[in-house]
């Protein structure tokens, strides 16, 4: 079995803040992809699952696909261009397994759709072949997703301190 968890990472890029990322057995995602597929540039990229992203039907589709019923599948993104934070520009995704106890991310690849619609995210993918399946056990995911949304809520109030100078907000989390 695989491990999934959160970590605070520091931004490859000099005009952005550190965020929160996914980790795979210890190793950031993009920073693993970019192993395999350096060609690609997806060392840098950012989780979708952050409050970043700036569609809010976007958002909608990571969050409702993140976690799919139990016995069912979804193609999720699950990392996006910090530039854009959309599905316009490089984003990947996972074909997501909820089996019960366990999650399988069975592939991950790059999107290719070519179509505006956010529904559609996930309909053309160039799967990566050199990524193997993962299997994380249920619970551990769950908290992946529970700290994501826990730094979500930090990130919009933050955002919203922005416009409400009076506003307060808690400090990031740290792992």
């Amino acid at each position: 079995m695989n491990s999934i968890s959160s970590r605070l990472d520091k931004s490859d890029y000099d005009i952005y803040d550190d965020f929160l990322n996914i980790t795979i057995d210890g190793e950031f995602l993009d920073e693993m992809l970019d192993r395999y597929y350096p060609d690609l540039h997806c060392k840098g990229l950012i989780p979708t699952l952050l409050f970043a992203i700036e569609n809010d039907d976007e958002r909608k589709i990571v969050w409702e696909r993140i976690n799919p019923k139990p016995n069912s599948k979804a193609i999720c993104p699950i990392l996006m261009c910090p530039d854009d934070r959309d599905f316009s520009c490089t984003l990947i995704v996972a074909e997501i397994e909820n089996i019960g106890n366990s999650i399988n991310w069975n592939r991950i690849g790059i999107d290719v759709t070519n179509n505006p619609d956010p529904n559609k995210v996930g309909t053309d993918v160039n799967w990566f072949l050199e990524i193997n399946k993962h299997t994380f056990s249920k619970e551990s995911y769950l908290r992946l997703i529970d700290d994501f949304k826990h730094q979500f809520e930090i990130d919009k109030m933050q955002w919203q301190k922005q416009d409400n100078p009076k506003t307060t907000s808690p400090k990031s989390i740290h792992k």
